[in-house]
């Protein structure tokens, strides 16, 4: 299974679960799904970092009952150290009668985030900027065409007078192409505030 992995320490086992989440919600319902299906185990933890308004990151972590900050808090170093974001990572401990210690603990959740990313893959995670772009009504066919070709895409459209007005989402990378099209055809564009 591309996005799980399972590691036996000392009898114990434990399955380490990666999923991509969009917001608080959608990482909860997850959590609450893998618990469901995991019944027999002793422990679900997990940490997640989620994109929220504004470029912030929102993070999570919970130990589930095993010793203070030796499941969450190493599992959530991995995310950050990665810099992985919209991902949540579950492992789920099945008690094999053998204590592992603080440090083993610590280890062994540092070891099933690190290999399941390794065998999930990391994607590019693309940051958009929201711009708001004015050009003359006549120029409307060019700048869709412009834009289409640049991956700028248009969240919204209004028409006022002889002026049109788009609201876009660019790619960070590609700012410098907007503000090409822009300078080229005509018109002004200006960063959205939230």
């Amino acid at each position: 299974n591309e996005d799980e992995l399972i590691i036996i320490e000392k009898k114990s086992k434990f399955i380490t679960k990666i999923k991509r989440v969009y917001s608080e919600i959608d990482a909860k319902d997850k959590i609450a799904e893998i618990i469901k299906i995991e019944k027999g185990a002793v422990h679900n933890c997990y940490a997640y970092r989620i994109l929220g308004e504004n470029n912030t990151i929102i993070e999570r972590k919970s130990d589930d009952g095993e010793p203070g900050g030796t499941a969450g808090a190493p599992m959530l170093s991995v995310l950050t150290g990665e810099k992985i974001v919209n991902v949540l990572i579950v492992t789920t401990r099945y008690f094999g009668g053998i204590k592992l210690g603080t440090g083993g603990l610590v280890n062994v959740y540092k070891k099933g985030v690190k290999e399941v990313i390794k065998k999930s893959g990391k994607r590019d995670f693309i940051l958009y900027i929201k711009c708001k772009i004015c050009f003359p009504i006549n120029k409307t066919d060019l700048i869709q065409h412009e834009l289409k070709k640049a991956n700028i895409l248009i969240i919204e459209k209004k028409f006022i007078n002889k002026d049109v007005e788009f609201i876009v989402n660019v790619p960070e990378n590609s700012i410098g192409e907007l503000e090409k099209i822009i300078n080229t055809i005509g018109g002004y564009y200006e960063y959205f505030i939230n």
